[in-house]
């Protein structure tokens, strides 16, 4: 890690322990601010909460492994076997500490060039482009923390890392649909489908058996038809045993030709201040967090909350 790194990674630290002092005020700011009511961070119902939750309290080291997006092709490797990881796997051609050692033939193939510490840090580089400012960016990645101003503490002692992969593209030539699984005491409880990463986006999500969920985001429009993928149970059930160690956790999947490739797990999906639709879908889908609601479906939990 270079100076500026270290800097910040103090820094972050610091302001850490400042706010955790004095009760989290600017946390609590910030929540009230995106969703409109007040943060209860020790008695948390609503989903945002509980993922706020989760940030402040679970210090679970495996947090830090399934959230560092190099690292977690060993966890992959370790729940499914060398073999099977490799499949789903994404082809990585180059990795970097520095942000300046990129060879010289990646620049005559495009790539995706990831952060391994954020959330976001990701470019898609064509032949082409600029090298000087792909690398600037890369190092720009690198002196630049990610979350601690809401103490996404999984991020902050991450080794950082800049990786070159190899980019996946559909039949049609197109990235593929982004395909999330919301995974809750190890098994499927809901879907997002997301497309047009790159272009005009649209979304929908679904409970495990394709039925859409309506109301729960807005500001995306709502994908035209419900994709059915013959990889669809497969995933289910690698998203499951990646998740099985957590309370909740997103796997995220892409599914090209009958083939499936893994993108990522995700601990804090949504940051705590993604935007619901209303508050009733947000208490539903917190619902899901609780122990006593394993064994519930994420209909039950909207008509219980729907009845509150």
């Amino acid at each position: 890690m270079n100076f500026k790194a270290k800097l910040n990674s103090t820094y972050d630290r610091l302001y850490d322990l400042r706010e955790r002092f004095l009760g989290y005020p600017k946390l609590h700011e910030i929540f009230k601010r995106h969703n409109g009511f007040d943060l209860a961070l020790h008695d948390p119902w609503t989903y945002n909460e509980w993922v706020v939750h989760k940030i402040i309290f679970d210090r679970d080291p495996l947090l830090i492994q399934t959230t560092d997006k190099f690292a977690v092709r060993d966890y992959v490797r370790q729940k499914l076997g060398a073999k099977a990881a490799e499949e789903i796997l994404i082809p990585i051609y180059h990795v970097s500490k520095n942000g300046r050692d990129f060879p010289e033939e990646l620049w005559q193939k495009e790539f995706f060039m990831k952060a391994n510490h954020g959330s976001g840090t990701n470019k898609l580089v064509m032949p082409g482009a600029d090298p000087q400012k792909t690398l600037q960016l890369a190092k720009t990645w690198l002196n630049s923390s990610y979350g601690q101003r809401r103490h996404e503490w999984a991020y902050r002692d991450i080794p950082r890392k800049i990786i070159c992969e190899k980019v996946i593209r559909n039949e049609e030539g197109n990235i593929p649909m982004d395909i999330k699984f919301y995974c809750f005491y190890g098994k499927v409880k809901f879907i997002l489908f997301f497309n047009g990463r790159f272009g005009k986006p649209s979304r929908a999500f679904t409970d495990p058996d394709l039925r859409p969920i309506p109301g729960v985001q807005s500001g995306i429009p709502d994908l035209e038809d419900i994709p059915s993928y013959s990889t669809h149970q497969k995933m289910i059930e690698l998203a499951e045993i990646l998740s099985k160690p957590f309370v909740h956790a997103r796997a995220d999947f892409y599914s090209v030709g009958g083939k499936i490739y893994f993108g990522e797990l995700t601990q804090y999906s949504g940051g705590g201040i993604e935007h619901f639709k209303s508050y009733e879908i947000n208490l539903a889908l917190g619902l899901l967090w609780r122990p006593e609601y394993k064994d519930k479906s994420v209909w039950d939990c909207i008509q219980e909350a729907s009845a509150k």
